[in-house]
């Protein structure tokens, strides 16, 4: 069996993500990623058997190390420092990363998501809303459904960030202070 080249994986998922923002993920085909990819199409195929597995396995690479690799390591802090870290994150990604957050919602609502990869937004989901939860019992949060407060948040980053990488906005520790505090005044007690 053949050693997996980390090089070529992240050309190929470069070449995915800009083919995604180009031409869209319906009409993304493999030859079409090997030639951006400067390799041949049987290369590819040695790496993923299918255009699904490459688009399932480029999204958990992605959404794995764009957020959830961050979640163990700040359960111990405070309920309003873990949503700013997350906060902080998610925003840094997706202004700095416009083509994979391209990939990333095209790919979510597509019939190419895998259960598995369902499940990773799931644990992400699940992880706030115990968060928020929390924060509700200890009089933190308002009491309102974790269900209307998630979309201020994900609605509001992702319209940010591509405001910001529209006017060409460099992305601060005080532009993400800033946006974070908007929010967290938004659903304080």
């Amino acid at each position: 069996m053949r050693v997996r080249d980390d090089t070529k994986i992240n050309t190929i998922f470069e070449a995915t993500t800009a083919l995604t923002s180009e031409v869209g993920l319906n009409r993304l085909t493999m030859s079409s990623i090997a030639q951006r990819a400067k390799m041949a199409c049987g290369t590819l195929y040695i790496y993923f058997d299918s255009k699904e597995r490459l688009l399932n396995e480029l999204y958990m690479h992605l959404f794995v190390g764009s957020t959830l690799s961050i979640l163990p390591s700040i359960g111990h802090l405070p309920l309003k420092k873990q949503l700013s870290i997350i906060w902080a994150k998610v925003l840094w990604f997706r202004v700095t990363n416009s083509s994979e957050v391209i990939f990333m919602h095209q790919f979510r609502y597509s019939v190419y998501a895998s259960e598995e990869t369902h499940k990773l937004d799931d644990q992400f989901v699940g992880f706030i809303k115990n968060l928020l939860g929390q924060g509700k019992e200890e009089l933190i949060i308002k009491n309102i459904d974790s269900d209307l407060i998630i979309p201020l948040f994900y609605g509001y980053a992702n319209n940010l960030a591509r405001q910001m990488a529209m006017d060409e906005v460099e992305i601060t520790d005080a532009i993400i202070d800033q946006t974070f505090h908007l929010c967290w005044d938004a659903i304080k007690s």
